[in-house]
């Protein structure tokens, strides 16, 4: 496996630093980094359709509609 050397910006070595648990690498980091950008948020999707939590958000919905109607 081979090596490189790259310049990064203070700042960024800091978050990288931050991010890095003591079992990981740089690279490791780095990598974790790079496959996150890749992903789509159509890869979440239907990720709460079965979950409590959006029955109770459209229900609150419904109910901030209905009183917005009964001001109006």
């Amino acid at each position: 496996m081979g090596t490189k050397t790259i310049s990064i910006r203070d700042e960024v070595y800091s978050t990288l630093k931050n991010l890095k648990k003591e079992n990981e690498s740089f690279s490791d980091v780095i990598g974790k980094l790079a496959r996150k950008k890749g992903s789509n948020l159509s890869d979440y999707s239907g990720a709460l359709k079965d979950s409590k939590v959006m029955s109770e958000i459209a229900e609150d919905y419904q109910k901030i509609r209905a009183s917005a109607r009964s001001r109006a």
